[in-house]
């Protein structure tokens, strides 16, 4: 699936340090899924103070988180 986050120099950069993403529900009612991140294109806007990141997320299967 591709996504996009919108953010500061800061808070993209803490996003594409991680190895993967965990994402959970709205109010904990889904279990927590685990994604990588690829195809990874940073964009910014014409001030330079927003930055966009595209990726496409790639589900983590449990069997390989706990390896």
């Amino acid at each position: 699936m591709r996504v996009c986050f919108y953010g500061t120099d800061e808070e993209i950069t803490h996003i594409c340090q991680r190895p993967v993403l965990a994402m959970v529900g709205p109010h904990h009612a889904q279990p927590v899924l685990v994604f990588t991140l690829g195809g990874v294109s940073i964009t910014t806007d014409p001030y330079g103070t927003v930055y966009r990141l595209a990726a496409d997320l790639t589900e983590v299967h449990r069997e390989e988180v706990t390896e």
